[in-house]
């Protein structure tokens, strides 16, 4: 029990700098975009445009797949509809311009150019599908706007840290319960160790190793790498690098609880059989990722940004969990 409740705190210190960030970045969104801007941008009715238009932001973005979940929710709430939305949700998390450059200079090249191109496609695919499945929404502008007629400081972070926060907090409470679960449980080198060889079997454990993990597009790469090192074929490292960044046990409870149950059951399949097949398609290219020598991986050290961000955190899921807005909250303006 000790060892869950280190990992949930760690595993929340991780997340803490990327979602204070990322629910800031809601908050700024909700304050100053216009909902009507939003709405036709990447609104239901917007189409396919709408979904292109959220993965050419997505991919550049350097945001974990955590950072992402306020934005998205901070969007969703402005009108964007649902295909849009799981398109940002699938296509930020997995790279961006800081990966893309790291990833060149420890996979190669091929790895390189693969995780933007895959990042696109299953976030296009994956927000077509959620589109067609989901069924999208007349129109998700909510009536009532708490910030209106006010602009400033205060403004942001009400909306940021106790609208959109407290929008979230009982999935993201749930999901670092099982990410603590699985941390503690599930030895590092398990899968890598048992599947060796079995490139068949390997892709989809892989998937679903890196399904509930909480791994960021960067820090995923030297795991990667030391899996190959372990004897897994590039393209099973290549699952491992597209889902374990995509998506972990936290952000498909948020997105459920954003887009429904059909269209997050959409979601997570769109990611799964997209990293597959290019997973496939990588070990098809000759030489895509000579490993010469095993890549440890030791765990990401924690600095007082990330215990200050989770304290910070913590207090105001806390203060979410018990006093949700809308309990004695009064529309100003």
């Amino acid at each position: 029990m000790k060892e869950i409740l280190i990992a949930f705190v760690r595993v929340f210190a991780m997340m803490a700098p990327w979602l204070v960030f990322g629910f800031l970045m809601a908050g700024i969104i909700a304050v100053w975009i216009p909902k009507t801007w939003v709405n036709r941008m990447m609104g239901g009715s917007s189409g396919l445009r709408g979904i292109l238009r959220a993965v050419a932001i997505g991919v550049p973005l350097p945001i974990c797949s955590c950072g992402v979940l306020p934005i998205a929710a901070g969007l969703r709430k402005h009108g964007a509809g649902k295909g849009p939305t799981a398109a940002l949700l699938i296509s930020t998390p997995q790279t961006g311009v800081d990966s893309i450059l790291a990833t060149y200079a420890l996979l190669g090249p091929v790895f390189a150019v693969a995780r933007p191109v895959a990042a696109a496609l299953t976030g296009v695919v994956g927000g077509a599908v959620v589109s067609a499945v989901g069924g999208e929404d007349a129109s998700t502008v909510e009536s009532e706007d708490s910030a209106a007629g006010s602009r400033g400081l205060k403004a942001i972070l009400w909306q940021a840290y106790r609208r959109l926060l407290g929008s979230v907090a009982k999935p993201l409470a749930v999901g670092l319960a099982v990410s603590a679960l699985v941390t503690v449980l599930v030895p590092d080198n398990f899968f890598a160790d048992a599947f060796s060889g079995s490139d068949w079997i390997a892709m989809p454990v892989m998937a679903l190793v890196g399904f509930p993990m909480y791994v960021c597009s960067t820090a995923s790469i030297p795991i990667a790498a030391s899996l190959v090192a372990k004897g897994v074929s590039p393209g099973a490292a290549f699952v491992f690098l597209t889902v374990g960044p995509a998506m972990n046990a936290m952000s498909l409870a948020t997105v459920a609880s954003l887009l429904g149950r059909k269209a997050a059951a959409a979601y997570v399949a769109t990611i799964m059989i997209g990293a597959i097949l290019c997973g496939i398609a990588i070990n098809l290219v000759p030489d895509a990722l000579p490993v010469s020598s095993a890549i440890s991986t030791a765990r990401h050290p924690l600095s007082a940004v990330h215990w200050t961000c989770a304290a910070f955190l913590a207090a105001m899921v806390a203060c979410n969990l018990v006093r949700p807005v809308g309990m004695g909250h009064h529309k100003r303006g």
